[in-house]
């Protein structure tokens, strides 16, 4: 956790020095999560998950980490950046790449991997859909994803909250689930190494986001949320319920 700090703490000094440029918008956000589960499967238990991101016109870039809070499970940083373009005024694309760090693994469990993404997103009067793909390079996984969701506005306090719910689906493909697992497939026949060993796995998820999200001034968001997800193809997980609050500032 040492490492996560030191490295959020220079990207908040950087970040700082963004946000006095007009072109730069820059958002913290400061969260804790019961659970942190992603694309159905549970990586870490209680966390908080502080996130920077800086914008400027279409292009984003960003740092999101899970810090657990029981020393038993590993940090993670997730590093982003890319590029959000309005089509017409409802439809939109999205192009990102994303480096998944988790600078405390060992043995067998994964240390990074890297993953491209591609999405489309559809919004009219508080209803959203999307479908986005990635590909993940060193897991050599394709995941598809669909969404939808609606944003209800509610009237309470001078600057408003809103009460919005989402669902999701996605399916996951990997053909080298374990990349940094150092076994090796031996043929008994010939005696020799056939190879290293690569752990396929695929399965298909599902889940829902109830948030809260109100708003203390122009800069600064309260949020509460409620999720839940489960997956069909991996057996040591369970169905998921967990809880998020949060606080997002914005320069």
């Amino acid at each position: 956790m040492k490492k996560t700090a030191l490295l959020l703490s220079a990207l908040l000094g950087v970040s700082s020095l963004f946000a006095q440029d007009n072109p730069f918008k820059v958002s913290y956000d400061f969260m804790y999560a019961n659970d942190h589960v992603f694309r159905g499967l549970e990586q870490a238990g209680n966390s908080l998950q502080p996130s920077i991101e800086v914008t400027v016109e279409n292009i984003y870039a960003g740092f999101w980490t899970n810090l657990p809070v029981t020393k038993e499970e590993n940090d993670e940083i997730d590093i982003y950046v890319g590029c959000k373009k309005q089509l017409t005024d409802h439809l939109a694309v999205d192009l990102l790449g994303t480096y998944y760090w988790y600078p405390e693994a060992g043995g067998g469990q994964t240390k990074d991997s890297y993953e491209l993404g591609l999405g489309l997103s559809y919004g009219i009067g508080g209803f959203s859909i999307s479908i986005y793909g990635y590909y993940d390079f060193r897991l050599e996984s394709a995941t598809v994803q669909a969404s939808a969701g609606y944003s209800l506005p509610i009237k309470f306090g001078r600057f408003g909250a809103s009460l919005d719910f989402n669902v999701f689906a996605g399916t996951v493909s990997a053909r080298d689930w374990t990349p940094d697992d150092n076994r090796v497939v031996w043929d008994t026949g010939a005696n020799r190494m056939a190879g290293s060993y690569k752990a396929k796995e695929s399965y298909n998820y599902y889940g829902a986001n109830l948030t809260l999200p109100y708003r203390l001034n122009d800069k600064a968001l309260l949020h509460a949320g409620l999720h839940y997800a489960t997956n069909d193809g991996i057996e040591w997980t369970d169905n998921k319920l967990w809880f998020t609050l949060g606080i997002t500032l914005g320069f």
